[in-house]
């Protein structure tokens, strides 16, 4: 039983959206696009008593759009959204749970939604929350108030921040750890003995440390002015603690440093402790979930960030890790590394324009299997970089990427920074542009002038929609584009990497042979001192020269994806 679909009004920076969850759901973007609050929404409402003084929601939980005070701002409306996907998914046992508020679709599925509203209340001059389930129409059914109780114990939200501190997750009353240390389950008859054997070894440290007699003593004096408790001894010092309780409370996780020495978890590294937390989570679900919220329940755990303060090869790893864990998964990333161990359908991408937050996803039919397989293994080899970008320039090969990206940077661009992502494709152009356009990545398609490039250009036309042609596809005036270098007046640096013998074999063209004469001239450039290497000393001699002196093509698709990318912002 897990959220199809989660809609917010009003909450923090989000005037309104509507996101479709899947078991497991990646959600990435910009800073200040809206992903923590999306994690705080589904807290809100799952985790969090509604008769405590003042509501769930806080002043600053509602947004102002355009009003300068919390009072008035808009009501704030968090709908969940739980549905099958399959006729009969639900068990029996949990339908009769809620059977109050579960309604059914007209395509035969049953459906579970709870919609929590935050306002400010003039009669009482406070912030106040109210809860209601509604039926498949949108109607709120009679007031039930066991009903979000019984939800909120099928379904227990959890949120892992992405500051995780194990000294404070791995203490006593922590909600993971604190189900391990607990001494209830201890034998009574073994509880006794161990707190006997405790108090023989706390005698033994005394006795060999006899300087806390002398403390005792003095201790013992405050009996005359502070009354204490009967007993022999008013007072008694525990190097050990005497009960088992104490000693569980107590309990650490020790690792082994690299200097050889076992260590307080809260004394390792960020990476370490975020990790630890991570898989106390994990332990706490596997052992202790049952135990803390009965039979049946499926937990969903909302997590910010898991690659922090992690390596790379650490990350997929737990990206990997994560998609084991029990229950439904909303995480949170601005990791490539994350994104590219993910399926793509599992990402959605958030992206402010204005006050609005889009969502992007790819849709069920979007792409054939085969497409997928293709796409996934391409995202994997660039690390899911390219998924955090705003542009995509897409080229044919590495000569057309190398000499796009050296454009940029004697420009003074920086493609990465700037959200641009230039990348070769041995897939063809079509998986990429419907990829872009399912996420909202604005793609160029750039293509050589030969007949595979009239190919490309073709292919990427077909999927413009009316759109113009200008912002989306971009053809070299050349055969290809080192050609395209030699026609713009750096054929002589190519001659260069030429025998004697060759170069007297090719004079210098007139008006009528240009064309031939410099694909010949390409053609004939040697394999050690080829392409991509010789097209660096002709942007070196570029650079000499100043950007002026960049070719016309070169010049206008850096300035188009430029363009694009800051419409992004």
């Amino acid at each position: 039983m897990i959220i199809r679909q989660l809609d917010i009004e009003n909450f923090r920076g989000i005037k309104s959206l509507s996101l479709r969850l899947d078991e497991t759901t990646v959600i990435f973007g910009s800073n200040n696009t809206g992903k923590s609050t999306i994690m705080a929404a589904i807290h809100s409402v799952l985790s969090r008593a509604f008769g405590r003084k003042g509501g769930i929601f806080s002043e600053y939980d509602y947004h102002l759009s355009g009003q300068s005070q919390p009072t008035d701002a808009p009501p704030i409306r968090i709908t969940v959204s739980f549905s099958e996907t399959a006729e009969g998914e639900w068990p029996d046992a949990k339908v009769q749970q809620l059977d109050k508020i579960v309604g059914m679709t007209a395509g035969g599925l049953q459906v579970v939604t709870l919609r929590v509203t935050g306002s400010y209340d003039d009669a009482t001059s406070s912030f106040v929350a109210s809860s209601e389930f509604l039926d498949p129409t949108g109607n709120p059914y009679p007031p039930n108030p066991n009903s979000l109780r019984k939800l909120q114990q099928l379904i227990p939200a959890f949120y892992l921040a992405a500051l995780r501190d194990a000294a404070k997750e791995f203490r006593a009353g922590a909600p993971f750890w604190g189900p391990f240390v607990k001494a209830l389950k201890i034998d009574p008859a073994v509880r006794a003995q161990i707190e006997q054997d405790i108090a023989a070894l706390n005698q033994q440290v005394l006795d060999a440390h006899t300087g806390f007699e002398s403390v005792k003593t003095r201790l013992a004096q405050s009996a005359k002015m502070v009354p204490l408790g009967g007993g022999a001894e008013p007072v008694s010092i525990e190097a050990l603690p005497n009960r088992v309780f104490d000693i569980l409370a107590k309990t650490q996780v020790m690792l082994s440093g690299t200097s050889g020495a076992a260590l307080p978890l809260s004394q390792h590294g960020e990476g370490t402790q975020s990790l630890a937390v991570i898989c106390l989570f994990d332990a706490f679900l596997d052992a202790q979930l049952i135990g803390e919220f009965g039979e049946g329940a499926v937990p969903i755990l909302t997590l910010e960030e898991p690659e922090a303060h992690l390596h790379p090869a650490a990350v997929r790893a737990v990206g990997q890790m994560l998609s084991g864990f029990v229950g439904q998964k909303l995480i949170s990333t601005h990791s490539g590394d994350l994104l590219s161990s993910v399926p793509l359908k599992s990402l959605r991408r958030l992206r402010r324009v204005g006050d609005d937050v889009k969502i992007y996803s790819i849709a069920d039919n979007a792409f054939t299997e085969h497409e997928f397989q293709r796409l996934n293994h391409h995202v994997t080899r660039h690390r899911g970089g390219l998924l955090f970008a705003k542009v995509w320039i897409i080229v044919e090969g590495e000569s057309d990427e190398l000499a796009i990206q050296e454009a940029a940077r004697i420009m003074g661009f920086d493609l990465f920074g700037i959200g641009i992502c230039c990348f070769e494709t041995n897939i063809g152009y079509a998986p990429f542009i419907k990829l872009a356009d399912q996420l909202g990545i604005h793609w160029i398609a750039t293509a050589d002038g030969d007949a595979a490039g009239e190919g490309y250009i073709n292919t990427s036309r077909a999927f413009l929609n009316g759109r113009v042609e200008a912002d989306h596809i971009r053809q070299v005036p050349a055969f290809d584009i080192e050609n395209y270098l030699c026609h713009s007046g750096f054929g002589q640096l190519y001659l260069q990497s030429m025998s004697a013998q060759k170069v007297q074999n090719y004079p210098l063209p007139d008006a009528i042979d240009a064309v031939s004469y410099w694909k010949q001239v390409i053609k004939n450039q040697g394999y050690l001192d080829g392409k991509p290497a010789k097209m660096l000393s002709v942007f070196e001699h570029i650079e000499n020269l100043g950007s002026v002196a960049l070719p016309l093509y070169l010049r206008e698709t850096v300035e188009l994806a430029v363009a694009k990318a800051k419409e992004g912002d």
